[in-house]
């Protein structure tokens, strides 16, 4: 032990402790059971004995451990400044130096740079030494120092010591350093210069070698007073567990003292038992009777509630049948009391109960009787009334309102944790089609089997949000774990699932939002995780995707897009561009295809690729189609008087084309508008006549009224080819995609489909015609006719008005000519 006195200190502080603890204990026997500790609790008291001469013994290798850790730490803090000068005087040319040094200019640079390191706090100085050929070690460098620490070199020792003196003094850390190896004094020295503790750093040549040893003296003053404070702070510790120990010593022992003297109350109370019993078992209630917190008397229906003997439960703890966190009988309460908490029977099983208590006066007694009434069948419906309100009722799982309160307790948590959370929405597709072609009850087999794979996934609390969408919360998620939990929800739909022998096939599609990354509101994260599941939906396979603020910029560029896309015709925003049809034999005008596009107030004009697709989710397609059809059909007749030979392509969307009554409208609309059906020309695609069955059924109909059929984008699908000629169609439309490539490979594949048309006994149209090398090439090959930017791009109506009125004088001209 370093410090004799401060070692006495805590033996004191010890033996204080010991003495306080052993007064306080007789003084709680005097007051609480008239006898010795050693008699109420020799156990605990031999107990607590051993464990205060264990701290007496282990407080000093404790106290001599943080001396020694301290230590370390100030050698170790002393090596990398020993190392930084060491760096600077190999850096400066230290080797260069010899007994002789200060002839050298270098010598008062390194002076200067020692007396830098001397003033900084705790470094008394800083000197250099090298061996001679005798072996002998001198000062090569060695600044004066300000030992008396005064601001002035004011005595013989302190000042500089001429290179060549010889260090006549046996340091075993000296010679280490010389070795190659830093090396500190264990313990404060005293010598002519003072009291000191010194470490010492090998000072190397270019080559790697040593040439010199830099020593460093510390100032032991603040060495000794760091080592007194860890002393002191590990005294401290030691005294303040000790203190812990004497408190918890007290507190056991007083416990024990109340038990023995409640041993000896309950004889004083024994003389009622019989007169209590016999008035307690007229009730088919548990009676209780307790005083002080213990029970004197119970009736024998209070025995049958709780499992219990009679003589077991006298002289019970009343709180010992109360579960943890019920209402306990603690306050004195004059009036009858009605009161609900759990109670414990024997075998450990819990139930609530219904307590009806009042204090009574009983032979100068304060005593408590409370009449118990088992409530587990009230409570068992009530549970069950909760259940229904908080749970799913086809799959069990939690419903909405659960889910949204729980993860506002998840949120809650993760804010108070510092942690992060997942909010993970997604939804199983293909649940319509189930239902639409096995029944619901398959249906909902499918959902029960999927809740019950979700169950069973640990770090998540899954729950079902509507329908056949659901929504997971995972605590303390990572980006990481998130991913993990999404991939186990969505790899359900890996493979069939089975239901009555039937192999049934959906998705699951995710999305996924962090708190607090992506917001710290319950609405806020699910709406986000939302969005981000209505991105991941455009997939045609099961997949998830992480929330970004695209998403949901997407998501609101959307939205507006919509709204303006509902008020768009009534404004009178959308306009048709036609695109001229030429007859490539003589390359005159024989028709035009009209496009929609829409002229927005403030992002100017919008091209469909941007809005059609919208307009097919909201059904807003079936109206805008109608007005194309009205438009194209009115401006064509327009036309007629000046062109009669024109006609007009119209697209056809899927939902007009599955429409019953499509047929019906577009016939009312050419007799409205009083167009010639011959002059109007409906395009189809190619996937539009996959169900075969659906295409021979309506085609035939518009054929009846008088218009041609185009089938757009040919080659582009996946329509079988032996059905072609059994659909009334009157073109075949070229995509794009064949013309651009007539010098390469599918040079092969445009001639063919020309043929085929032709065999068919069809026209045949190329889409996207850009240069006069594919004019020619598509007239070579007998394609009857063309359109693309070559002849001309899509006007609208005014200036397609004047492109054919050209057309129609150049073309007179060169008759004449």
């Amino acid at each position: 032990m370093s410090n004799h006195i401060e070692y006495a200190f805590y033996v004191f502080g010890w033996l204080l402790i010991t003495g306080v603890v052993y007064i306080y204990g007789h003084w709680m026997a005097k007051r609480h059971w008239k006898r010795m500790p050693w008699r109420a609790a020799p156990k605990l008291t031999t107990g607590f004995a051993m464990v205060s001469l264990l701290f007496l013994g282990a407080g000093e290798g404790y106290i001599h451990y943080m001396e020694q850790h301290e230590h370390r730490e100030y050698e170790e803090n002393a090596k990398q400044v020993a190392a930084m000068v060491a760096g600077d005087l190999a850096a400066m040319g230290h080797e260069r130096l010899d007994e002789h040094a200060d002839r050298l200019p270098v010598y008062d640079e390194i002076i200067a740079a020692l007396e830098r390191w001397q003033s900084r706090g705790r470094v008394l100085s800083i000197y250099t030494m090298k061996k001679n050929k005798n072996g002998q070690l001198y000062f090569v460098v060695a600044p004066p120092t300000d030992y008396n620490r005064n601001g002035r070199i004011d005595s013989d020792k302190e000042q500089a010591v001429s290179p060549g003196t010889i260090y006549r003094y046996d340091v075993p850390e000296i010679d280490k350093a010389f070795g190659g190896h830093f090396a500190m004094q264990p313990r404060p020295t005293t010598d002519k210069w003072g009291r000191s503790i010194s470490a010492f750093m090998p000072v190397r040549r270019a080559d790697g070698t040593v040439d010199a040893v830099v020593g460093i003296d510390y100032d032991a003053a603040i060495y000794e007073h760091r080592l007194q404070k860890e002393r002191q702070k590990a005294m401290g510790m030691m005294m303040a567990v000790y203190f812990i120990a004497a408190a918890i010593y007290l507190l056991a022992l007083h416990q024990q003292m109340e038990r023995k003297a409640f041993a000896a109350y309950k004889k004083r109370l024994a003389a009622n038992e019989h007169r209590l019993r016999r008035l307690a078992e007229m009730t088919m209630e548990g009676i209780i009777v307790y005083a002080n917190g213990r029970i004197i008397e119970v009736n024998e229906a209070a025995c049958r509630l709780l499992g219990y003997a009679e003589s077991e439960l006298i002289h019970l703890p009343i709180d010992e049948l109360i579960v943890h966190g019920s209402i306990k009988f603690s306050q004195p309460h004059e009036e009858r009391e009605r009161l609900e908490m759990d109670l414990r029977r024997k075998d450990g099983t819990v139930f609530p109960a219904e307590i009806v208590r009042r204090r009574y006066d009983y032979e100068g007694e304060n005593v408590t009787v409370a009449a118990v009434r088992d409530l587990t069948e009230q409570k068992q419906k009530e549970q069950r009334i909760r259940y229904i309100a908080n749970h799913d009722e086809l799959t069990g799982l939690p419903n909405k309102e659960a889910m949204y309160k729980t993860v506002e307790r998840c949120l809650a948590q993760a804010k108070r944790n510092g942690q992060e959370a997942a909010i993970i929405f997604f939804e199983v597709s293909g649940i319509k089609t189930i239902n639409d072609f096995y029944g619901y009850a398959v249906g909902d087999e499918v959902l029960l089997y999927l809740a019950q794979v979700w169950k069973e996934k640990a770090g998540m609390i899954i729950g079902r949000w509507s329908g056949n969408e659901f929504l997971a919360v995972v605590p303390d998620s990572s980006l990481e774990k998130a991913e993990e939990m999404a991939k186990q929800l969505v790899e359900v739909a890996d493979e069939p699932i089975i239901v009555n022998g039937i192999e049934l096939y959906i998705t699951v599609n995710a999305g996924i939002s962090i708190y607090p990354k992506d917001g710290e509101e319950a609405k806020t994260l699910i709406r986000k995780a939302d969005i981000a599941r209505y991105e991941v939906r455009k997939k045609a396979v099961s997949d998830f995707v992480f929330f970004t603020e695209p998403m949901a910029n997407r998501l609101h560029e959307n939205m507006a897009m919509e709204r303006d896309l509902r008020r768009a015709l009534e404004r009178d925003e959308f306009e048709l561009y036609y695109q001229p049809q030429i007859r490539l034999h003589d390359r005159s005008v024989i028709g035009m295809e009209a496009l929609i596009r829409w002229r927005h107030p403030e992002k100017g004009m919008i091209p469909p690729s941007l809005f059609i697709p919208l307009a097919e989710q909201t059904g807003m397609i079936i109206p805008i189609n109608e007005w194309v059809m009205r438009t194209a059909c009115r401006q064509t007749k327009q036309l007629l008087s000046q062109f009669p030979h024109l006609s007009v392509s119209v697209n056809l969307s899927p939902y007009e084309f599955e429409s019953r009554r499509f047929v019906d409208k577009l016939a009312r609309l050419l007799d409205e508008i009083g167009l010639p059906p011959h002059h109007l020309d409906l395009e189809i695609t190619e996937r539009m006549t996959m169900d075969t069955e659906r295409a021979l059924d309506i085609l035939p109909k518009l054929k009846a009224l008088g218009v041609t059929i185009s089938m757009d984008d040919f080659g582009t699908g996946y329509s079988s080819l032996s059905y072609l000629t059994d659909l009334p169609i009157d073109r075949l439309k070229i995509d794009r995609s064949f013309v651009q490539h007539i010098q390469g490979k599918k040079d092969v594949i445009l001639p063919a489909i020309i043929r085929l048309g032709h065999n068919i006994g069809v026209k045949v149209l190329a889409e996207g015609v850009e240069t006069e090398t594919e004019a020619a090439y598509l007239q070579g090959k007998r394609c009857d006719e063309a359109q693309g930017y070559y002849f001309s791009p899509s006007l609208p109506y005014e200036e397609l008005v004047r492109f054919l009125t050209e057309q129609h004088a150049r073309r007179q001209t060169q008759e004449l000519t």
